[in-house]
């Protein structure tokens, strides 16, 4: 077939099925009892579709609760008005309770999404999702942290606060995306760095500041794409001393951090981009790519192939519209947040599991449809126990009830997510209005006005000037006006680097750093060198100099 080009029935615009996506859905679409039961091609586009599956994944709000279990308070990423019934991580894991005994049979009366929710909502759903951390209660995601505190998605990691995908790493505060790195602050996007600030898209650097794009440099203050370079300020190479000399003018006080952060932010508009962040990649498209081969339209994916619509990947294969798989998921359509999966489609949070379809919170599981929060089971529907044959009758029989009611192909509809829209992912990365919001059937949280007072503590520029009372202090977000506080750790770690206190909380510093990265999106446009035609995650009405992988190589090497 040649690709086709429908119309998303959600945002109203056109978009491409291209002849391997058709074909991924042909191979994928189940075979049970000998009859195949075709899965249709999509309706709506892959941006609607991504966020059909990330409204269900809250990473960072945090909330009080209780466990339905023993009623103590817990730290949970579901509030007090969630009809979910939370518990504690070590009651949900112990053998005190099956997610069998709540099995029930499937009425054909009813639609299959109305009957999957009303079991969702009776089955024991953990507050927080954590691995063997110690010391680190808010955190999501994370798994053998220490000593961490509001970070998420973070493996191997100590002493972190405020960020985001920080792995294998120590002493990193206000950062994203940083990985085998040591005393950082307000860092993203870097790999093997040590005692740097501000730092940009770099490897392997040390006492670097301000600067975006360095490989291999050190003591670099404002400067961009530098290889292997010292004491050099705005590019310009200095002495040490007059190096040092020209740092002391940008530190220790909050004027003079703006005042860097401003130059930063001209040197990176006039710097030399590379269409895309592409490595060791054959056939594939898309941004923050390792090792990957024929991977088309994916981000944050590394040593995968034969993927199209995936956003973070880890050693996946034959992974199609799904997003935060992890170690080595193989034949997986429409699903989010796995490890170790098999042929699972529509499904959410499935671990070390194969053949499962439209199921949530299963564990070491096979064959199985409808089910949520099972653990070592197989051939079971709605939690309910079935022989094989009985399965294999009875699935065939769903799905048509599935077609029939205008289902089978769909994702959970919009109706039956219980986390506010403005709570989730899919907010931070496809940002909708509360009305927009509301008028896609999700739901909203308004603020509390409790959370908002007005800060009466003046904060002094000067970071000497700076003592232990800013810890008992509220203060309020430059930006949004938010309350937020200052914790000791972050204070020592602000004074120890000369920087100054954040006049914005976390959230509004976590949003500055993400406008550091390009949308999920990619452009047709022509190298600003060579005029070659490109995929770029760079529009073409930006004004950055974007060049074609070739012509940025020459240019900086």
């Amino acid at each position: 077939m040649t690709s086709l080009t429908p119309t998303c029935t959600e945002c109203q615009k056109p978009f491409k099925i291209t002849e391997d996506e058709a074909a991924f859905i042909n191979k994928i679409s189940p075979q049970i009892g000998g009859a195949k039961l075709q899965i249709p091609l999509p309706e709506n586009c892959p941006g609607c579709r991504l966020r059909a599956r990330m409204v269900h994944r809250n990473e960072d709000k945090f909330h009080s609760a209780k466990s339905f279990v023993s009623g103590k308070p817990l730290i949970s990423l579901y509030d007090n008005d969630s009809p979910y019934k939370i518990c504690a991580h070590e009651e949900w894991w112990n053998d005190t309770w099956d997610a069998a005994d709540y099995g029930q049979d499937f009425d054909f009366s009813r639609s299959f999404f109305e009957q999957f929710h009303d079991l969702d909502l009776k089955i024991p759903r953990v507050s927080v999702v954590q691995l063997n951390n110690e010391n680190s209660p808010y955190s999501s995601g994370t798994a053998y942290c220490k000593n961490c505190y509001l970070i998420n998605c973070s493996e191997n990691s100590e002493d972190c606060y405020y960020g985001k995908l920080i792995q294998n790493s120590r002493n990193i505060v206000d950062s994203d995306y940083v990985y085998d790195s040591e005393l950082l602050y307000g860092c993203f996007n870097v790999t093997n760095c040590y005692s740097s600030k501000y730092l940009l898209y770099s490897q392997n650097c040390q006492d670097c500041y301000f600067s975006d794009n360095l490989r291999g440099c050190r003591n670099c203050f404002l400067c961009c794409n530098l290889v292997n370079k010292e004491f050099c300020f705005m590019n310009e190479q200095l002495s040490k001393e007059a190096y040092e000399q020209k740092v002391k003018e940008f530190l220790g006080a909050k004027s003079r951090v703006e005042n860097a952060k401003k130059l930063l932010t001209q040197m990176r508009r006039k710097r030399i981009h590379k269409a895309a962040n592409v490595v060791n990649c054959e056939n594939s498209t898309g941004d923050f790519l390792s090792n990957c081969q024929n991977c088309q339209d994916c981000y944050e994916t590394n040593d995968s192939q034969d993927c199209r619509y995936v956003v973070v990947g880890v050693n996946i294969k034959d992974v199609y519209d799904c997003n935060n798989m992890y170690l080595k998921p193989e034949l997986n359509y429409q699903v989010m947040a796995t490890i170790g999966t098999y042929n699972v489609i529509f499904s959410l949070y499935i671990f070390n599991s194969q053949e499962v379809m439209y199921s949530a919170f299963c564990f070491n599981s096979k064959n199985l449809f409808g089910c949520v929060g099972l653990r070592n089971k197989q051939y079971c529907i709605f939690n309910k126990q079935y022989t094989k044959e009985e399965y294999e009758a009875l699935v065939p029989r769903l799905i048509q009830h599935m077609q029939a009611w205008g289902e089978w192909g769909k994702f959970i509809p919009a109706k039956y997510v219980e986390f506010p829209y403005n709570d989730t992912v899919a907010h931070d990365y496809l940002p909708l209005s509360k009305e927009q919001a509301l008028g896609k059937g999700y739901k909203w949280k308004d603020l509390d006005p409790r959370e908002f007072k007005p800060q009466t503590y003046p904060v002094p520029d000067e970071i000497n000037s700076v003592n232990d009372e800013i810890l008992q202090q509220v203060l309020a977000c430059e930006s949004c006006k938010k309350n937020y506080r200052i914790i000791p750790q972050e204070l020592k770690q602000i004074k120890t680097m000369n920087l100054a206190i954040p006049h914005h909380c976390p959230d509004c510093r976590h949003q500055e750093r993400m406008t550091f990265k390009n949308p999920r999106t990619l452009w047709e446009r022509a190298c600003m060198k060579c005029s070659l035609p490109m995929h770029s995650t760079f529009s073409p009405d930006r004004p950055e100099h974007v060049y074609c992988e070739k012509c940025y190589l020459q240019a900086i090497y």
